[in-house]
């Protein structure tokens, strides 16, 4: 509004309409809002380039128009003429002096959120109103996006199955979730007055300290099992998750803690262990009852000593097998670990069995089947083969092709070797285990330089 105008009204001096809006035009082209002038009679005397942006309607168009037409949804059009109606009788209006949210329609026909602010003046005598309009879609698609990302986050922290805590560089309590208390016993407000210090297990606390240092001096995550004392006094384990969230200059704003109870786990495992430990101790007894036995059976000198060394030899590889699947708590033993278990009492200073392969883990049925295997081989080899002289060698190695695993067994620099007249028993306890037990074939082949034995058996008997 120019000096002149600006005169005018001061002076009660009335502006004739096309003056009026001249003078604004300045006011209407660098208005960073919609600028839309109506006049008593609800039509339109103004608008600016930013509603022609934002309505998407030229200026030769809306003005002279009624406004309710052009940018009023029809279903508030009657409350629209109400609020003029009320205004011009009252002079007094509900959106009169303050911003207010109120949906625009476009040329398009498509609604969207805008912000108004109403001045009322007069021209000529005529009672006329300025709107500032701005287009907020944006914002409030932004504010939608943020609501439904904090509902869904509240949803996730506060319904997890873990407990969730954010903690701030001294270790206090900033949030938890209801789980997390559930978990500790404290309530949230006693989990503010305290840091995760304060719940940690005094046995568990000095390494605690120190990952948690290292954590805010750069580390960015961690896992540990601890332990939590909770408020009635008992003690449980959790498997700790830790994190930290930083600001967009890099610093640190605060850290993250997803807690899982593994008390039952915990409890669960040890009891496994124990019974694996009585199940190991019982095999062994049983094994040495029937060594026992045997002597007792052979004394008479009706067995020969060597097929009694035999035997013996043979509880003492299952011996090892069972011990290999003790250690590795019945499952998946590692196939380098039960080759070595099954060679280790014929082994030399100077290391004439070698052993490789890819690693390979083997089923529990699998680990003593070739353990026995591998034992077998290794007494013959000791008794006619390899290993009955001071040069021999033999090389184990073991792959995969396909489905299958293959195995195989080579002597080099032993005596001669020749196809044997008969199958001994060791011959038919490898084929038969082989066969039985992992579906697997046996090709025990003797040629001049040493025996060569190859076990091919099919992985998903093998291995887990």
């Amino acid at each position: 509004m120019d000096g002149i105008l600006a005169a005018s009204y001061a002076l009660g001096v009335e502006v004739p309409a096309d003056t009026f809006v001249t003078s604004l035009t300045p006011v209407l082209q660098t208005a960073l809002d919609a600028v839309v002038i109506m006049r008593e009679d609800g039509t339109i005397g103004g608008w600016n380039e930013v509603a022609e942006q934002i309505f998407g309607w030229p200026a030769s168009e809306a003005v002279g128009k009624q406004l309710s037409e052009l940018i009023i949804p029809h279903r508030y059009r009657e409350a629209h003429h109400r609020g003029l109606s009320a205004y011009l009788t009252s002079g007094k209006g509900p959106l009169l002096g303050r911003r207010v949210e109120i949906t625009g329609l476009r040329a398009s026909g498509d609604e969207f959120p805008v912000e108004l602010s109403i001045a009322p003046t007069t021209d000529a005598g005529e009672q006329v109103f300025l709107g500032f309009l701005r287009d907020i879609s944006e914002r409030k698609a932004a504010e939608d996006a943020l609501r439904e990302s904090e509902a869904r986050l509240s949803a996730t922290y506060n319904h997890a199955l873990v407990g969730i805590a954010e903690v701030d560089r001294s270790g206090r309590f900033v949030r938890a979730n209801d789980q997390f208390s559930v978990m500790t016993g404290y309530s949230l407000e006693e989990l503010r007055t305290r840091t995760f210090f304060d719940l940690t297990h005094p046995a568990d606390l000095a390494s605690e300290q120190q990952v948690f240092a290292e954590h805010w001096d750069g580390r960015d995550a961690y896992t540990v099992e601890k332990r939590y004392v909770r408020k009635d006094g008992a003690i449980i384990w959790v498997e700790l998750a830790a994190s930290i969230v930083r600001s967009e200059d890099g610093e640190v704003s605060y850290g993250v803690r997803i807690v899982r109870d593994i008390t039952d786990e915990k409890r669960a495992g040890e009891q496994q262990r124990l019974l694996l430990q009585e199940l190991n101790h019982r095999v062994k007894n049983t094994l040495t009852v029937v060594q026992g036995l045997a002597h007792q059976t052979f004394k008479s000198g009706a067995v020969p000593p060597e097929t009694l060394r035999s035997f013996e030899g043979r509880l003492g590889a299952l011996a090892a097998a069972h011990n290999l699947l003790m250690k590795q708590t019945w499952e998946a033993t590692p196939m380098a670990d039960a080759v070595e278990a099954a060679l280790r009492p014929f082994q030399t200073a100077n290391s004439r069995i070698s052993l490789g392969g890819p690693d390979l883990l083997l089923t529990p049925a699998a680990t003593i089947t070739l353990t026995l295997a591998l034992h077998e081989l290794a007494t013959n080899a000791a008794k006619y083969g390899a290993l009955s002289n001071n040069d021999g060698t033999i090389d184990v190695g073991w792959s995969t092709e396909a489905d299958t695993l293959k195995l195989i067994w080579r002597e080099r620099a032993g005596p001669p070797v020749v196809q044997p007249t008969r199958i001994g028993f060791g011959t038919r306890l490898i084929q038969r285990a082989i066969a039985s037990d992992l579906g697997g074939t046996v090709d025990i082949n003797y040629d001049g330089l040493g025996l060569i034995c190859t076990i091919i058996s099919p992985l998903k008997r093998t291995t887990p």
